[in-house]
C-alpha cells in the first residue's frame, strides 16, 4: 500500500506538461486519493473475512445457515460460534471470534451471556486453542466472575425470595424467572429459606421457585434429605417427589421403612413415591436400594447432574444453624462422600446388621480424611465395640473396596490393642492384617507392619515370612526416588537413564523386557518406568502383563514412549490404564521433563522426607528383634541392604546398632569399612570399631584371612594420617588379634 500511495504521488507529480496543475491542486489531489486508499486498506481484511466466510458457507448446509443468522450483538455472536465449534468449524468459530474479542460488553452484558449459556459453555470455549482464540481466556474469566458476583449478591437474593410473596401474580413470576437464572447460590439461598418459613404459602410459594432451579437444586436438596429435620425435611420429601428426583428414592424409601419418626415426613415420602409410581419398600427393599447405589457409587457410576458438574461441590446441611455448606473436592472424593451418606442412611433403618455397621464404619473413615475432619463421636463408639475379629474382616472388606484410609486406621487399632487375634490364621491363610504386610500401598503396608511390630508375636504364624520381607523393604525406600528407562538399545536406554538422572531420579538402564521386570520389581523407591514400544524378550504387552501383576508395581505410573509405526498399538494397549500413557518418544529435555511431570501427577506421593522416617523406624523394629528374640525365619537373608543405608547419614546410627548383632561376614565386613573410610566424621568411624567388637565377641571372627590382611596394609598405609584414624585402625587390628 505505501508502495501505491508513492506511484500516485510521483504520478501527479511528474504528470504530462499538457496538464499544468500548481502544487497546492497537486497535493490536495494527493490528500484526497491517499485517504482513499487508506480506507480501502482499512476495509481489505473485512473484504478477506467476508470472502473467508462465504467460502465457508459452501462447505454445507449447517454452516451457511449459521452464518446466515442475526450477528449484531454479543449473544448473537457467540451463539454462532458455539454453534460451530459443535459442527466441528473451528477455524469459522476463531473467525467470528476476532470480530466479538474486539468488542468490550458491559457487565451486566457478560452476566447475561453467562445467564444464557451456561458455564459449560464457556469453558468449553476457554479450552479452545490459543493461538486461534486470542483472549479468549481472559473473556471467559471476566464474565464469570462477573456472573457469580452478581448471582451471589446476598441482597439481591433477599429481595428476589421475599418478592415471590408479593400479592401480584406478574411480581411473583418475575422473581421466579430471575432466580432460575441465580444458579447454585439462588437454591441455597431459597432451601434456607424454607427451612426459617413457618407460613404455608410462603413456603409453597418457595417450594414452586426450587421447581424451576434444576439441575442446581438436586444436590442441595439431597443434603437436605440426609441431613434436615422436622418440618424443612418434610418439605424437601414433597419436592423431591414432585421433580421426580431419582437419586431421592433411597432416602423416600428408607422414611417410608423406618427410617423416620415424624409422621409429616413419613406421609410425604408416601406421597412422592406414589407420586413416582413405586410401591411401598420393606426395611429390606429399603436396605438393598441402598446396596445397589452403593454398588454401583463403587463402580464409578454417578448421577447425570454430577457427570456433567464442572466444578465437583460436595454439599451438606447444618440443622442447628440452618446453612448448606459448600466444599470442592475431587470427583472420586464425591463418590465417597455419596456412599458415605448412603451407609449412614442404612443404619437408621430397622434390625441394621453388622455387615451395614462395618459398610458405615468403612466410609466414615473415607470421608473423614476426604475433607480433613475428625471422625464423629458415634463413629468412634462404633469401633470400640468392636472385636478383633471383626477389625480383621472391616480390614479385609476395605481392602477389597481399595479404601486405605479406612484400612489404616484398622490397622492402627489392631496394633494398640496388641492382641494376638490379630495375626491368627483364618482356615489356614494370613489373617487380613498379615496379608497387607505386601500391599502395593506404602502407607498401609507400613501401618500394617507397625501394628504386627506392636503385637510382638513370640511364635510362628500363617504369613510371619511377610514382617522381615516388609522391614527390609522400609529400609531400602530411604534415599532418591527411582526410576527404570527400558529401550531396545542400549544407546536409547543410557540417553533416557541419563536424562532421568538429571532429573533427580536414581536410574538404571535395561535393554530387555526381562531387565526392566526384575530391576523395576527389586526397587523399593520405584517412582516411574519408560518402556520402550520396540522392547523385546518379551515383548511390549508381555512386559506390561508382568508389571500390573504383581502388587509392587500395580500402580506405578508406566510411559510407553512408541516409534510412530507402533504409537497406535501402544495407545490401544494404554487406553484401559489410568497409570499407563502412551506416546512419542521424547526429544530433548524439556520434552523429558514435560514427560516426567506428567507421570509424577500420576503417582502415589510419598516423599523423600517420609520414606527415610520409615526406613528409621524399620531400622529400629530390627535392631529390637535382634536383641529381643523373634520368630522370623531367614530374618538377616536381606541385609545386604544395610550396604546402602549405611552410608545414608540419617540412617548410619541405626545401621550401626543392627550390624553388630547380624552375625553375619557381611555384617563385619560392612563394620570394618565404614571404620576405615576416612570421609566419615571419626564419631561413627569409632561407633563401628566398638560395634565391630561386639559382632567379634558374639559370632566370633568371620572375616577370611585375605579380608584380615588387607586391613593390615590399610593400618600401614595411615602412617601420616591423623591420630584419630591410627587409634581406629589399631582398634580394628586388636580385636582381630585378641584371641
Amino acid at each position: 500500500m505505501n508502495k501505491l500511495v508513492e506511484l500516485v504521488w510521483k504520478r501527479m507529480v511528474d504528470g504530462p506538461a499538457t496538464h499544468p496543475t500548481s502544487n497546492a491542486t497537486i497535493q490536495k489531489t494527493f490528500v484526497g486519493a491517499a485517504s482513499l486508499l487508506l480506507a480501502l486498506s482499512s476495509m481489505q481484511p473485512l473484504c478477506a473475512q467476508h470472502a473467508f466466510l462465504d467460502e465457508a458457507a459452501r462447505r454445507g448446509p449447517a454452516v451457511a445457515a449459521v452464518l446466515d443468522l442475526p450477528r449484531e450483538t454479543p449473544a448473537q455472536q457467540l451463539l454462532a460460534i458455539f454453534t460451530l465449534l459443535d459442527l466441528g468449524e473451528k477455524d469459522v468459530a476463531a473467525e467470528l471470534w476476532g470480530t466479538l474479542a474486539k468488542q468490550k460488553p458491559d457487565a451486566e452484558t457478560q452476566a447475561a451471556l453467562v445467564a444464557q449459556f451456561g458455564t459449560a459453555r464457556f469453558l468449553m470455549l476457554n479450552r479452545q486453542d490459543v493461538d486461534q482464540f486470542a483472549g479468549a481466556g481472559k473473556f471467559v474469566a471476566t464474565c464469570l466472575k462477573t456472573s457469580a458476583q452478581k448471582t451471589r449478591d446476598p441482597k439481591r437474593l433477599a429481595r428476589l425470595i421475599h418478592q415471590l410473596n408479593d400479592p401480584a401474580a406478574a411480581e411473583r413470576n418475575a422473581a421466579r424467572v430471575d432466580l432460575s437464572g441465580t444458579s447454585t447460590a439462588g437454591a441455597a439461598a431459597c432451601l434456607e429459606a424454607l427451612g426459617s418459613a413457618t407460613e404455608k404459602p410462603v413456603r409453597a410459594n418457595l417450594m414452586l421457585a426450587l421447581a424451576e432451579m434444576r439441575p442446581e437444586v438436586d444436590p442441595l436438596l439431597l443434603a437436605v434429605l440426609a441431613d434436615g429435620r422436622g418440618q424443612l425435611r418434610r418439605d424437601g420429601t414433597e419436592l423431591a417427589g414432585f421433580l421426580q428426583l431419582t437419586e431421592a428414592i433411597p432416602w423416600l424409601a428408607a422414611i417410608v421403612a423406618g427410617a423416620e419418626s415424624d409422621p409429616n415426613v413419613v406421609a410425604a415420602a408416601h406421597s412422592a413415591l406414589a407420586k413416582m409410581k413405586l410401591s411401598l419398600p420393606t426395611a429390606a427393599d429399603a436396605r438393598g436400594v441402598i446396596r445397589d447405589r452403593i454398588r454401583r457409587l463403587d463402580a464409578g457410576v454417578l448421577p447425570q447432574w454430577q457427570q456433567a458438574a464442572v466444578v465437583d461441590t460436595w454439599w451438606t446441611f447444618d440443622p442447628v444453624a440452618n446453612k448448606l455448606i459448600a466444599q470442592e473436592v475431587e470427583i472420586e472424593a464425591r463418590q465417597v462422600l455419596s456412599a458415605a451418606r448412603l451407609a449412614r442412611l442404612q443404619l437408621q433403618l430397622p434390625l441394621a446388621t453388622a455387615e451395614d455397621r462395618q459398610t458405615a464404619l468403612i466410609y466414615a473413615y473415607q470421608a473423614a480424611q476426604e475433607l480433613n475432619q475428625q471422625l464423629t463421636p458415634e463413629v468412634e463408639q462404633w469401633v470400640t465395640e468392636l472385636s478383633t475379629a471383626a477389625l480383621n474382616e472391616a480390614l479385609e472388606q476395605a481392602l477389597q473396596k481399595n479404601a486405605f484410609a479406612a484400612a489404616q486406621a484398622f490397622a492402627d487399632l489392631m496394633g494398640k490393642r496388641a492382641d494376638q487375634a490379630a495375626i491368627a490364621s483364618n482356615r489356614g491363610r494370613p489373617a487380613p492384617l498379615v496379608q497387607a504386610l505386601a500391599h502395593a500401598n506404602r502407607s498401609l503396608r507400613f501401618a500394617a507392619l507397625q501394628a504386627v511390630i506392636q503385637i510382638a508375636p513370640q511364635r510362628s504364624f500363617a504369613g510371619a515370612s511377610g514382617v522381615p520381607k516388609a522391614l527390609w523393604y522400609f529400609v531400602a525406600a530411604a534415599g532418591p526416588p527411582q526410576a527404570v528407562a527400558a529401550a531396545a538399545t542400549s544407546r536409547r536406554a543410557d540417553d533416557w537413564a541419563g536424562q532421568l538422572r538429571g532429573l533427580g531420579y536414581a536410574t538404571p538402564p535395561a535393554v530387555t523386557g526381562r531387565e526392566a521386570i526384575h530391576t523395576a520389581l527389586r526397587s523399593s523407591r520405584l517412582q516411574l518406568l519408560l518402556i520402550d514400544s520396540d522392547i523385546s524378550r518379551p515383548l511390549l504387552r508381555e512386559v506390561v502383563f508382568q508389571l500390573r501383576s504383581n502388587p509392587h508395581t500395580a500402580h506405578t505410573p508406566i510411559a510407553i514412549l512408541s516409534s510412530l509405526e507402533n504409537l497406535e498399538r501402544a495407545q490401544r494397549l494404554a487406553q484401559n490404564d489410568d497409570r499407563l500413557l502412551a506416546m512419542p518418544r521424547p526429544h530433548g529435555p524439556d520434552a523429558m521433563q514435560a514427560l516426567v511431570d506428567q507421570l509424577a501427577k500420576l503417582a502415589d506421593h510419598n516423599s523423600a522426607e517420609e520414606r527415610l522416617a520409615q526406613a528409621e523406624h524399620a531400622l529400629g523394629w530390627i535392631a529390637e528383634l535382634l536383641e529381643q528374640g523373634h520368630p522370623y525365619d531367614e530374618f538377616v537373608r536381606d541385609a545386604e541392604l544395610l550396604r546402602q543405608a549405611i552410608y545414608v547419614p540419617e540412617l548410619t546410627g541405626q545401621v550401626l546398632r543392627v550390624l553388630p548383632r547380624l552375625g553375619t561376614a557381611t555384617s563385619q565386613q560392612l563394620l570394618v569399612d565404614m571404620a576405615s573410610t576416612p570421609t566419615q566424621p571419626i564419631s561413627l568411624r569409632r561407633q563401628a570399631a566398638d560395634a565391630l567388637a561386639v559382632s567379634v565377641q558374639q559370632a566370633g571372627k568371620l572375616l577370611t584371612s585375605q579380608e584380615i590382611l588387607r586391613q593390615y596394609d590399610r593400618y600401614n598405609a595411615s602412617e601420616t594420617a591423623d591420630a584419630d584414624t591410627q587409634a581406629v585402625l589399631g582398634q580394628v587390628l586388636d580385636i582381630f588379634e585378641a584371641k
